[in-house]
C-alpha cells in the first residue's frame, strides 16, 4: 500500500528565518531503463523495485518556502491537462499543485513566487490550472532565461517535450520572471542554474549566509536539486540519466555540489524521492556520496 496521494510535511527552518515545508503532491511511475539511463540494471535495481511495466514508483514533491513574508512554492508537478492515455502510460496519480495545496490547508492565491526547475512536464505541468489560466495568479513564475529559450528554439530533441504552451500562457499573463545564473528572489532563498538535465535547469539554494550566527537562529543551509539529482538513487554523480540533455556538464556541476553539500551539511530536497526528506549527505570510503542514515 502507498502513501496517501496529498501530504504536507512538517517545517524545518533554516538560516535567516526560511521555514521549508514538502507537499507531496502525486505519484509518478518513470521508466526505470530511461531514469537510470547508463547505470546497469544490477546496480540501481539494488536501491529500487520496478512495477510489472518496468516502472519506478516516485513522488511528485513541491517545496512551500516562506522567508521574509513572502511564499514560494518549488514546481508544479504534472497539472491537470495530460490525457488520459498519457496519464496511465506514465503513471500519474494527482499531479495538479493547487489542489494538492488546498488537500493541506494551504491557499494557492498566498503564492508570491513559482519556481520551475525546468520545462518537462513533471515539473512545468502545473503552471495552469484545468481552465488554461495560471493557477497561481498572484505569483511570479521563476525559470532561467536559458530554458525558456531552448524551448523556442529548434533542437530537435527538444521538440514536443517543453512545455511552452504553458510558458507563453503565463508570459501573456505578464507572471512571467526569467532569470540568468543566480539570483537571490528574497532573503535566504536562491535560485542557481545548474545546466545538465536541461540547458537551463535550476536549483534552489535554501537559508542565508548572512543568517546564520545570530542567537537562537538556525545555521542549517539547504538545497533542492530538481532533475540535476531527482532521487537519493542518484547520489553517485556518474549516474546520469536517459533525461538528461547535457550529461557531461550534469556530471560536473553534480560533483561540485554534492561535495559542498557534504562537507558544509546541507540538507538535501529530492524533487521525485518517495521517501522522508530532507536528508543529509557523505562521502562514501570509495570517493562517492550517499545519504545519511
Amino acid at each position: 500500500m502507498i502513501a496517501p496521494l496529498h501530504e504536507i510535511g512538517e517545517a524545518r527552518s533554516f538560516a535567516g528565518g526560511v521555514s521549508v515545508r514538502v507537499i507531496r503532491a502525486g505519484w509518478f511511475r518513470p521508466d526505470a531503463g530511461g531514469f537510470f539511463g547508463v547505470v546497469p540494471r544490477p546496480l540501481w535495481s539494488r536501491l529500487v523495485e520496478t512495477d510489472e511495466r518496468g516502472r519506478l514508483l516516485c513522488r511528485l514533491n513541491l517545496l512551500l518556502v516562506e522567508s521574509g513574508g513572502k511564499r514560494i512554492l518549488v514546481e508544479t508537478g504534472t497539472g491537470s491537462r495530460m490525457s488520459d492515455k498519457d496519464r496511465d502510460h506514465k503513471g500519474v496519480e494527482g499531479g495538479e499543485p493547487a489542489t494538492a495545496l488546498r488537500a493541506v490547508g494551504e491557499d494557492p492565491a498566498t503564492i508570491d513566487f513559482v519556481v520551475v526547475s525546468h520545462l518537462h512536464y513533471d515539473h512545468a505541468g502545473g503552471m495552469l490550472g484545468p481552465d488554461g489560466r495560471p493557477s497561481f495568479p498572484n505569483a511570479r513564475y521563476v525559470v532561467q532565461r536559458e530554458e525558456a529559450e531552448a524551448a523556442h528554439g529548434d533542437e530537435l530533441r527538444l521538440q514536443g517535450i517543453m512545455e511552452v504552451e504553458q510558458l507563453d500562457a503565463v508570459r501573456a499573463a505578464g507572471l512571467l520572471a526569467e532569470v540568468s545564473g543566480e539570483v537571490e528572489l528574497v532573503e535566504g532563498v536562491r535560485v542557481l542554474r545548474t545546466g545538465g538535465h536541461t540547458r537551463g535547469s535550476q536549483a534552489v539554494l535554501i537559508g542565508s549566509e548572512r543568517g546564520g550566527g545570530r542567537a537562537g537562529d538556525p545555521t542549517d543551509r539547504g538545497i533542492f536539486w530538481g532533475d540535476l539529482i531527482p532521487t537519493r538513487w542518484q547520489l553517485p554523480v556518474r549516474w546520469t540519466s536517459a533525461y538528461d540533455d547535457y550529461p557531461i556538464e550534469a556530471i560536473e556541476v553534480r560533483n561540485e555540489l554534492v561535495a559542498r553539500a557534504a562537507g558544509e551539511g546541507w540538507w538535501c530536497y529530492f524533487t521525485h524521492d518517495p521517501g522522508p526528506m530532507p536528508v543529509r549527505v557523505e562521502a562514501t570510503e570509495k570517493g562517492g556520496y550517499r545519504a545519511r542514515t
